[in-house]
């Protein structure tokens, strides 16, 4: 085989091989999309949910009305972060424990739950989800490059 015709089909194998695995990856996104928060349809979960929707609805992310809120179903939520692997409390070590898969996930369930901050805009909510969670500052950098390029900051 000449030399042209090995380079040309070695391209395609890799590309083809590259295309493959970003299937596997958003295969699993897929899924867990799909699964995502499962855990709040629990009787358990869905009971301290509904009993705090209506203070919840009134409050930011971070404030210590919401804290509060969150302090009212400890158990419940204590229950659903140990049932749900995008969640840092899921983690021995917290963020330090997650992967790339379980922070992408992380990151959308930030952004969707940011639409119910009434006062609070989702760019705003960062750097407290970064103390909260202690996300070191370079994974911040990463985070934040990541909601600019898919446009969500």
């Amino acid at each position: 085989m000449n030399i042209e015709l090995e380079v040309l089909a070695d391209l395609l194998i890799h590309i083809s091989e590259v295309k493959e695995n970003i299937a596997s990856i958003r295969n699993d996104l897929e899924k867990r999309g799909i699964a995502h928060d499962r855990s709040k349809f629990e009787t358990f979960e869905f009971d301290s949910f509904a009993k705090t929707r209506q203070k919840f609805k009134t409050v930011d992310f971070g404030t210590k009305e919401y804290q509060e809120c969150v302090d009212e179903i400890k158990p419940a939520i204590d229950h659903h972060y140990a049932a749900n692997r995008h969640h840092t409390a899921y983690h021995f070590n917290g963020f330090n424990d997650m992967n790339l898969i379980d922070i992408l996930e992380m990151l959308a369930d930030w952004k969707a739950a940011s639409r119910r901050s009434p006062g609070l805009r989702f760019v705003d909510s960062l750097p407290g989800a970064y103390r909260k969670y202690d996300i070191p500052e370079n994974m911040q950098k990463h985070i934040e490059s990541t909601l600019t390029y898919l446009g969500w900051i």
